[in-house]
């Protein structure tokens, strides 16, 4: 079939939907007068129309190829760059977590998000409660551990800040702080170590990251998440692009360790060879004794209280609320409701099995973990490795208690490991990994929404996060045993030369 026989074609499908709509009036039981859908009908055949006489006036020797042209169509869309389908997860969400309940709510209208923070006054409540605990530990010897599980150098961390009386002077510097922290984090940091075409990537994150409901809520509350994971984010950096200055990494991956105990399972990162086992067993042995020495910081009596709290917390976890994206606060809360989705009898089923199903999930964490250390060994790549970085980082928001606020270091490992991924995917697996993209994207931007303004099996956070570690596992699976590389070409290959690009080997 040519051109000019489809556009006649449509020509004439066209006139007769006008007609046929013209006609309807004439039937038994219609109504008098032209109606919406006659004008609709109407409307849609002059479409029609319009697209035969385009059709009729193009090349009328230009043979048809419909599968040809679909084939390609299908091809152009597999080579699309991955921003592209990462801005599809993204436009998902929005739809879905935005619009949706702004503006097609039950009480039909505009409906702005509101009260989505379990918002303290005064604001600032975390970093109040934290200087009030140093106040009295070190005015009058009152142990900080009837309240909070901290490690001890964290008050002497803050011990300074008692200077500083005027709490609403006191708020903002932490804020700035906190913004300061924030850009070297989640913008510098993935800048220098991705290539310069992944810059609008690292910019969508940096953006999307600074308005969302995790760094919101982290600034509210006062809390110092973004600024322990810049140091242990910085103490990675340096690791692997300053050799020489390592002393200065092992000093800001111990604070950050000091600061919160999370970043501790970032040791693996602090890796440049497998092979070379002795030195790297040597290195996670004296990490290990120089942050145990400083748990003794305020005295032996203060580390007794601290290891009771938090064996206490591991146990019996508070803050068993929706807004806690922790395994066991999960689990407790599906055991509670079954965010609508068991039925009584599953709930029976699952109060019953909660520790059972809460270690096979915190199994699940751990082998996901071990499997991208055990990958990122046999690929014997320099540099750091971003889907090793993002399962540690899933890891660390969901074993310990993990209120919402942490979310806010999420941007930046997820920036890194998107610009690893290569735009050359292998034809084989190119459909896959633009699903999983997709996947990934929408439910990383599910978590920037506030948990009120989401379906109920959606108001806790450990299920897309869950979602997001299995994708990255998977992918990092394939990455190995498809025997390509499907990290990005540009990536340095010599960590003491960052800002030079090169292309990586995949390993035999």
């Amino acid at each position: 079939m040519n051109t000019e026989k489809l556009g006649k074609g449509l020509v004439v499908l066209g006139v007769s939907g006008i007609i046929l709509s013209l006609l309807v009036d004439v039937f038994p039981g219609a109504k008098p007068g032209i109606q919406s859908v006659q004008i609709l009908g109407i409307e849609i055949a002059i479409i029609v129309i319009l697209t035969g006489i385009w059709t009729f006036l193009a090349d009328n020797n230009e043979e048809l190829k419909i599968r040809k042209r679909v084939a390609f169509l299908y091809e152009q869309a597999l080579n699309l760059p991955i921003l592209v389908w990462i801005m599809v997860g993204f436009l998902l969400s929005y739809l879905l977590f935005f619009v949706s309940p702004m503006f097609f709510n039950s009480i039909q209208r505009m409906q702005y998000f509101i009260n989505y923070l379990p918002d303290k006054y005064p604001i600032g409540n975390d970093m109040i409660v934290m200087l009030d605990l140093a106040r009295d530990w070190f005015f009058q010897g009152q142990s900080p551990y009837s309240v909070q599980f901290y490690p001890p150098l964290t008050y002497i961390f803050y011990a300074p800040a008692l200077l500083i009386s005027d709490y609403a002077l006191l708020f903002r510097l932490f804020t700035f702080i906190t913004l300061v922290s924030y850009f070297i984090l989640t913008f510098f940091i993935p800048a220098k170590i991705s290539a310069d075409e992944n810059k609008p990537l690292i910019l969508l994150f940096f953006i999307t990251g600074l308005i969302s409901y995790g760094f919101q809520f982290e600034l509210e509350r006062g809390q110092y998440n973004v600024f322990t994971f810049l140091l242990c984010m910085l103490s990675i950096y340096i690791f692997h692009y300053h050799p020489k200055r390592r002393i200065v990494a092992y000093i800001l991956f111990s604070l950050s360790v000091q600061l919160k105990l999370y970043p501790a399972i970032f040791v693996v990162l602090l890796v440049d060879d497998w092979q070379n086992w002795k030195d790297n067993l040597r290195r996670f042995v004296y990490l290990g004794i120089v942050n145990f020495v400083l748990l003794f910081s305020m005295g032996y009596q203060i580390f007794i209280e601290f290891m009771t709290s938090v064996l206490h917390q591991i146990s019996t976890p508070g803050w068993g609320w929706n807004g806690n994206h922790s395994i066991k606060a999960f689990v407790g809360n599906l055991a509670k409701d079954g965010f609508g989705l068991l039925s009584s009898n599953s709930l029976v089923f699952v109060n019953q099995n909660s520790e059972f199903i809460g270690n096979i999930l915190l199994l699940i964490v751990l082998a996901s973990v071990l499997s991208g250390v055990l990958i990122h060994h046999l690929k014997k790549e320099k540099g750091i490795d971003g889907y090793l970085l993002f399962i540690c980082t899933i890891a660390a928001l969901t074993i310990p208690i993990s209120n919402d606020y942490t979310l806010s270091i999420l941007a930046a490992p997820m920036a890194i490991f998107l610009c690893s991924l290569a735009e050359n995917w292998n034809t084989r697996f190119r459909i896959v990994l633009i699903l999983s993209v997709v996947i990934l994207t929408f439910a990383y931007s599910s978590v920037l929404i506030p948990f009120k303004y989401k379906p109920q099996f959606m108001s806790n956070s450990f299920p897309p996060l869950f979602v997001i570690m299995i994708l990255t596992t998977f992918l990092n699976f394939i990455r190995y045993f498809s025997g390509r590389e499907f990290v990005n070409k540009n990536k340095p290959a010599n960590p003491s030369d960052h800002g030079q690009s090169v292309n990586l080997k995949p390993s035999d």
